[in-house]
């Protein structure tokens, strides 16, 4: 009995030690490496998706605005329309002028909310000086919305920003007052950009929610090209 007792001890030791061996062997410089890189690549990946979903507290649903990675280039519902009260609305731009959608009613207009902090949004604002000088003498007014509450409150910031980037059109200093019925109109996510070609009556032609450099532009300059051929509402 004891020499078995010895024998199964021994057997023991060298299985541990195959065991011990074999480990060692998986665990290779090489297998290491790719291990590494591939728990890299799954934190990077985690991470911006996290990135992609932050937004802010506030109830307001156009407060809520956060940075789009994807394009939602859909239109609204139905043609909607602006109502009086809201067309009416006084308005003031960074630079303290008064103004009203009301005052362009023979144009056609693109409302475009944004924020310095938008990636998106800042790929966005050269294709929106583009179309501001390119169609402006056809009746296009773009309109750029910047929110006291997604800039902190902070218009000189915004001011400083908007020169740096030869910003050609006007921007508006919103508290929510056109910002919030805008995105509640067309049922649209609480993220920016978005973007709201209005017709010269008034009504939301499409609705452009993120910004896709490959096709945004192109699909908004469809948009810009059918509402000012709309000659019956002129």
């Amino acid at each position: 009995m004891a020499l078995s007792d010895n024998s199964s001890a021994k057997e023991s030791e060298v299985s541990a030690t195959e065991k011990t061996e074999v480990k060692e062997s998986f665990w290779t410089p090489g297998r290491v490496l790719i291990s590494l890189i591939v728990l890299g690549l799954i934190i990077a990946y985690g991470w911006s998706k996290w990135e992609s979903k932050k937004v802010a507290t506030n109830s307001n649903p156009a407060n809520r605005a956060a940075n789009a990675p994807a394009d939602a280039n859909n239109p609204p519902p139905a043609f909607v329309s602006l109502p009086q009260d809201l067309r009416d609305t006084k308005l003031q731009t960074l630079d303290g002028e008064s103004l009203k959608l009301a005052d362009f009613a023979d144009k056609v207009m693109i409302v475009n909310i944004w924020a310095t902090w938008c990636g998106p949004c800042r790929l966005e604002m050269p294709e929106l000086v583009k179309f501001d000088n390119e169609y402006r003498s056809r009746g296009l007014v773009v309109l750029g919305l910047a929110t006291s509450y997604n800039e902190r409150n902070d218009p000189t910031h915004v001011k400083e920003y908007v020169r740096s980037q030869n910003v050609s059109y006007k921007i508006i200093w919103d508290d929510g007052t056109l910002a919030g019925p805008l995105v509640q109109m067309v049922h649209a996510q609480s993220v920016i950009p978005q973007s709201f070609v209005i017709s010269r009556d008034g009504r939301i032609v499409k609705h452009f929610q993120g910004f896709n450099p490959y096709s945004t532009p192109q699909l908004m300059r469809q948009a810009i090209e059918e509402a000012l051929n709309d000659k019956g509402k002129a």
